[in-house]
């Protein structure tokens, strides 16, 4: 895979499979207006006769008349100029990534057209970085398990055009950004799309650990016997109906001096759910494998951290487990006893994400978090209440929500503030134990956030709901693509940036 920079004349002038330029609804881009006077104007008639709309995500491909260098020119269509940003330029350029895959044109040349530039995307840094990374994410591959895999050949060469790159690091940074980010998306839409049974809490630790070495990064992988120890009988009690043993993954950046603050990034590892004794329907359960959507992006963001020698302390924590029923397995109305002392009734075992984040919390609280951010494919109230578009985020402080909202502007993550009343609080209450894990259907997102925010110790604390955007099914949802989202890896990197800057 190569990505570069071209600013030596137009990008008509450069060879590949295929041009990429853009239009808006009924209207072509700038840089496709440029480049329809080598072609006599005929993108410009296929506007006004319909042919071509500029719909989002539409792509048209056509050959490449004489005097454009590339074999194929494409139009991908971005829909209404008024609201386009990050999340939608992402999806574009997979979009459009993904259809040139399916006709094995993988040497791409991106038009960098300034007139894509605005408040949401505000200079051509932010442009290329969003253009380049949707375009490489579209390199996932589902079929990883076929005996004969049919997959389409990987977009293999990016090349920006239209720019002059020259003595501007900001735009070489954007482009390395671009790989980086795209590679740590890659790595989480493949963990979630893993079958459970090739990656265990035990795999997925051994994953990690392996991802990590050489770089800058500690890890550390607490097996049976140290959660044992540690207090850990949250985890251990959701762990208790399946046969795979249970691993709290805790990996360290040290950006920073001792008496920095600590970001800690808290994820739900759960690599498969039945709902335990409290079991779901059969039908879609497979989708269970992606429970540890949460999990994935905290440790695939924190290899990228590492890479950008991101200037912060950063911890990561990931209790992971199956949910499973058994003989052993926690019954409705069990109690068991956090990592911080904290007794819950679990009266409903298929709510365990909240109760494996509870021992999550708990340890990161106790290796020094100053500020905690939990994600996790927690609710299907939040798909309910914001489908897959956007994520809830509810929180306990203001500057920290504020810092998430820009991280996910800039990474191009969507986030939807949740209220937090305390009138919600009575979800907790409990006649046996200090707390209870689920308060019932109404309002279960947020009883869902309360139930964590008891274990963020009075820390600023953001929660980050990802039942809904971790992963797309809804065929009818055209602006978004189907499948693994990555979400919200990209974020939590430039999080931590942003968290390094004070």
């Amino acid at each position: 895979m190569t990505v570069a920079m071209r600013g030596d004349g137009p990008p008509s002038g450069i060879g590949g499979d295929a041009l990429v330029v853009t239009a808006y609804s009924d209207e072509l881009g700038t840089a496709a207006a440029v480049l329809d006077l080598a072609m006599d104007g005929e993108l410009a008639a296929m506007v006004g006769s319909g042919e071509l709309r500029g719909r989002f995500a539409e792509v048209t491909v056509l050959p490449a008349p004489p005097g454009i260098s590339a074999r194929r020119v494409v139009v991908l269509g971005l829909g209404d100029r008024d609201v386009l940003d990050n999340f939608r330029l992402h999806n574009a350029y997979t979009f459009a990534g993904r259809a040139l895959r399916r006709r094995r044109l993988t040497r791409v040349v991106l038009a960098a057209d300034a007139s894509l530039c605005g408040p949401a995307v505000p200079d051509m840094a932010a442009l290329c970085r969003a253009m380049v990374t949707g375009m490489l994410i579209a390199n996932h591959e589902a079929g990883m398990h076929k005996s004969n895999p049919d997959a389409a050949p990987l977009i293999e060469e990016v090349t920006v055009a239209g720019v002059d790159g020259e003595g501007d690091s900001s735009l070489d940074e954007a482009l390395s950004d671009a790989m980086l980010l795209a590679d740590s998306t890659l790595r989480v839409m493949r963990w979630v799309s893993a079958p459970a049974n090739t990656l265990t809490p035990t795999l997925l630790a051994a994953e990690v650990t392996e991802l990590c070495a050489g770089t800058s990064l500690g890890v550390e992988v607490m097996d049976r016997a140290a959660l044992e120890s540690a207090g850990a009988g949250a985890l251990l009690g959701i762990a208790s109906g399946s046969a795979e043993p249970p691993v709290m993954i805790i990996v360290r950046h040290r950006g920073g001096s001792d008496a920095d603050p600590t970001l800690a990034l808290v994820g739900k590892g759960i690599t498969f759910d039945t709902g335990g004794t409290s079991i779901k329907p059969a039908l879609g359960m497979e989708m269970m494998k992606s429970d540890m959507g949460g999990g994935a992006a905290v440790l695939a963001a924190m290899f990228a951290i590492a890479a950008l020698n991101v200037p912060c302390n950063v911890l990561a924590v990931v209790p992971a487990t199956e949910n499973m029923p058994g003989g052993r397995a926690l019954k409705p109305g069990d109690v068991v006893r956090a990592l911080d002392g904290t007794t819950i009734e679990v009266v409903n075992t298929d709510a365990e994400g909240r109760v494996v984040l509870a021992d999550g919390l708990s340890l990161a609280r106790r290796l020094g978090a100053s500020h905690i951010v939990d994600v996790a494919t927690l609710t299907g109230a939040a798909v309910v209440a914001l489908g897959h578009v956007n994520a809830p985020l509810m929180s306990s402080d203001r500057a920290l929500t504020d810092l998430v909202l820009r991280a996910a502007g800039q990474g191009g993550d969507r986030l939807a503030e949740f209220p937090m009343h305390p009138e919600y609080d009575s979800c907790l209450r409990s006649d046996v134990a200090d707390v209870r894990n689920w308060g019932g259907r109404e309002a279960a997102a947020i009883s869902g956030a309360i139930f964590v925010r008891a274990f963020s110790g009075g820390l600023p604390w953001v929660h980050l709901d990802i039942a809904g955007t971790s992963w797309n099914e809804q065929a009818n949802l055209r602006e978004v693509p189907r499948g693994p989202s990555g979400a919200p890896v990209r974020t939590l990197v430039w999080l931590a940036r942003l968290f390094a800057r004070g």
